[in-house]
């Protein structure tokens, strides 16, 4: 399994998205990041962001860099999580940010390419 199990999505507004998902311990990126305590990898995180922006808010720009990127909190299995993007079209840039309830466990803005 390589995608969480979505379980509401909703955009905030045209360039908005909430996601609301459970981390599955069987997600194939628990596996080896760390063995006796898994984590999601902020690679993984990162990833999905743009994935999710792509899929839902049709935004196809690559991948440019990162900046401003907080790791505050590990996203563990079995976890429900909250995902919220913004994209920026005007300055070509996602914000993003992962909760579990009212903790931020990460967040970033990620630069695409014009």
């Amino acid at each position: 399994m390589i995608m969480p199990d979505v379980l509401n999505q909703q955009l905030t507004s045209e360039t908005g998205l909430l996601l609301t998902f459970r981390l599955p311990a069987q997600l194939l990126w628990f596996r080896g990041h760390f063995p006796s305590s898994p984590i999601l990898p902020g690679v993984t995180q990162v990833n999905w962001v743009m994935n999710y922006a792509e899929t839902i808010l049709g935004m196809n720009k690559a991948f440019a860099g990162m900046e401003v990127v907080k790791f505050q909190r590990p996203l563990l299995p079995e976890e429900t999580v909250d995902l919220h993007i913004d994209w920026l079209r005007e300055k070509n840039r996602l914000v993003f940010r992962y909760s579990v309830g009212d903790a931020v466990a990460s967040s970033g803005k990620i630069t695409l390419c014009p």
